[in-house]
């Protein structure tokens, strides 16, 4: 006999993203200048992959996970990351169409955090 560990509804909130308060958006969506370096161009990233490992990097702390649809982070953020990054926040739409990419992503997130 199986048990169901979370409900559809738990399990719904894994997968997403909250709302976001003014509080929490500043504390977690502020890159210090050495998160702006690990996330650096020169190290192969292209802007989409930049955003999408900075909104990794951000959420990690933020909720302790990261949810599956990281391309459905609150826009708010990701406005917050891509100005910081110097990119458009546009671009974050199309960031890991390779599942492996988000994956190796949040192994160097878990990694540097």
């Amino acid at each position: 006999m199986s048990t169901r560990m979370f409900s559809e509804d738990q399990l719904e909130r894994l997968r997403s993203y909250p709302d976001i308060g003014h509080d929490d958006l500043i504390r977690y969506f502020t890159l210090t200048p050495a998160d702006v370096a690990f996330i650096d161009p020169g190290r192969g990233r292209g802007p989409t992959d930049r955003l999408g490992l900075a909104v990794q990097l951000a959420t990690l702390p933020w909720l302790g996970f990261v949810p599956d649809e990281v391309t459905a982070a609150p826009p708010v953020a990701v406005a917050r990351l891509a100005e910081r990054l110097g990119v458009d926040p546009a671009v974050l739409a199309e960031y890991g169409q390779r599942e492996q990419t988000r994956s190796d992503h949040l192994r160097l997130a878990v990694e540097y955090g």
